[in-house]
């Protein structure tokens, strides 16, 4: 019996050691997603005590992760496995490759399987999904299109997170405003019945001709139900043709008003006196793009001297377009008696109802000036646009008796104030001069200054993570610990942080020849923290423990840089 037991025992120890020697590191991934929908990548491990490094996840965005740890026994062996469930999505189409993910355990090195992932445009989902419309899909350079992006689901909603709403390239956009509504209502489509809202509803003026494309729109929706599982819904690339403006026709002061306009000028006061002022208000009314043309042109008789207009714009933005008016008020000065017409302002445009260019005018107004103008020095002045006016007085009385210049009795030039004044400021001169370049000298090279100071930033970065020690915070404390970790890496290396990665980080530590184990110490020191920062309730490393290990590699670094 004892034999049988001591046997049994050798058995377990035997397949418990075989065991701990096959560890295994998994990485599993869908191969195929669609664009800008959530998937799940697992990285599992057969081994409780193995240190792994977080998965790369180029050009992908991490939403979120979770852990879970399961333990069991077959055929008499006991068996682990610790999962971590990352939550992903990819943007835009194309292959992703996520590396092989290492690990540490008992001082070997073990590595997973890289999975590829290729992303695909999304197709049509009859249950949820986004519709982009237009009021047209054919347009001239400058003429209003009314954009409208709506929800369409069949499942109850919970909630709308993540929404991407699209900036639309090659147009001047605007917003409608109170145009979006979330509170959906039930509508038939297709004969099926779905929740509908408007989610958005955008004014788009195209600013080149070609073919225009708003990209999709996308959101996550959360349904009702167990667990709040979530669908994300996306809309089609929406396609424009803009067509250039003819030329035929086009007048040759034309100043990019596509739409439907009229003119109109008034005045505060017909009749002025001379050197009075008097307003005038240009008016364009109608429905098109006022933000984007020119101002009519404004000819005034050379009796009234005008002054840059001041520009008003009284504009709603509506279902049906933009509407409103455009004032331009000219404020001119009467400088010459009589009676003066002011010819029509003329305001041209292309009409794309007709597809012809069109001239609005205005009424013809007449200002009658009087009074007339006292002798004065300002007879003398003559303004651009009028005759010399011979007034039989242009030269004036010269005064024999000239102005009398009286000395002074005291001299400041040349006297001995003058010269200590004078020795003063280059004494002032010479000490800025000295100061200034010991600032260029310290301070022009930046790059250098942060390389200089990288050390004692990064401790100041730690003092901050202690603090959140001894409030519990992990979230904040490993946040903090990386970014004195990268940061100091960042300033030292001179990589701006987008930059920053394992490889080229070894490289130039390599090149500065830094010892390979200083150098692996931080790396792993790294992939500890971000390790423990996607994976927040895991205890197998204790904070004050990942303190003291980043501290400790940084100065490491520190010295081994400075050697």
């Amino acid at each position: 019996m004892y034999k049988l037991f001591f046997s049994f025992t050798l058995l377990m120890i035997a397949a418990t050691t075989s065991v701990a020697q096959n560890v295994e590191i998994k990485l599993n991934a869908p191969a195929k997603v669609n664009a800008r929908q959530q998937f799940n990548v697992e990285l599992s491990t057969n081994s409780q005590d193995i240190r792994l490094a977080t998965p790369s996840f180029n050009g992908m965005r991490v939403l979120g992760s979770s852990q879970g740890y399961e333990s069991r026994y077959y055929n008499g062996v006991q068996t682990s496995s610790f999962k971590v469930t990352f939550v992903v999505i990819a943007d835009k189409p194309g292959k992703y490759t996520i590396p092989a993910v290492k690990g540490s355990l008992g001082g070997n090195i073990y590595q997973s399987n890289s999975v590829t992932i290729e992303v695909v445009e999304a197709g049509p989902n009859e249950d949820v999904y986004i519709d982009v419309t237009a009021n047209k899909t054919e347009a001239y350079i400058g003429e209003q299109i009314v954009l409208t992006a709506s929800l369409y689901s069949r499942y109850n909603l919970e909630g709308l997170e993540d929404a991407v709403y699209p900036n639309p390239n090659g147009f001047w956009a605007k917003d409608l405003p109170n145009s979006s509504n979330k509170r959906l209502e039930v509508v038939t489509k297709n004969g099926v019945s779905y929740l509908f809202g408007v989610l958005q509803k955008k004014l788009l003026f195209p600013q080149k001709t070609g073919t225009l494309t708003v990209e999709p729109y996308s959101l996550t929706c959360i349904i009702k139900g167990f667990g709040f599982p979530r669908v994300t819904a996306v809309s089609k690339p929406k396609n424009f043709k803009i067509k250039p403006l003819p030329v035929e026709g086009k007048p040759e002061d034309f100043g990019g008003a596509v739409g439907s306009y009229e003119v109109s000028i008034s005045t505060d006061n017909t009749e002025v006196k001379l050197d009075e002022p008097v307003t005038l208000k240009i008016t364009v009314t109608g429905s098109g793009n006022f933000q984007l043309f020119e101002a009519p042109k404004i000819d005034l008789p050379t009796a009234l001297e005008k002054f840059e207009p001041k520009v008003n714009e009284d504009v709603k933005v509506t279902e049906k377009g933009q509407t409103g008016s455009k004032t331009y008020t000219v404020v001119a000065i009467a400088r010459q008696s009589g009676e003066f017409k002011l010819q029509p302002v003329q305001f041209h445009y292309f009409d794309p109802a007709s597809k012809t260019y069109k001239t609005a005018k205005s009424k013809e107004l007449t200002i009658t000036i009087s009074g007339e103008r006292t002798q004065s020095f300002t007879s003398g002045i003559v303004r651009p646009g009028t005759e010399v006016e011979d007034l039989g007085t242009d030269i004036r009385f010269i005064k024999q008796n000239g102005v009398q210049f009286v000395s002074g009795e005291y001299k400041f030039f040349n006297s001995f104030k003058f010269w200590m004044f004078f020795a003063f400021l280059i004494v002032l001169f010479g000490v800025a001069l000295i100061v200034r370049q010991q600032q260029i000298k310290n301070n022009a090279n930046v790059i250098g200054m942060k390389n200089r100071l990288a050390g004692k930033t990064s401790r100041k970065r730690l003092k901050l993570a202690e603090t959140y020690i001894q409030q519990n915070k992990k979230d904040e404390f490993y946040a903090e610990v990386l970014n004195a970790l990268w940061g100091y890496l960042s300033d030292k290396l001179a990589i701006p942080r987008a930059e920053l990665s394992r490889d080229n980080v070894q490289e130039k530590l390599t090149d500065k020849q830094i010892d390979s184990a200083v150098v692996q110490k931080f790396i792993d020191t790294l992939d500890t923290c971000e390790f423990e920062h996607y994976a927040p309730e895991s205890a197998a490393h204790p904070l004050n423990e990942v303190y003291a290990m980043a501290a400790e590699a940084i100065e490491q670094m520190e010295t081994s840089i400075k050697a």
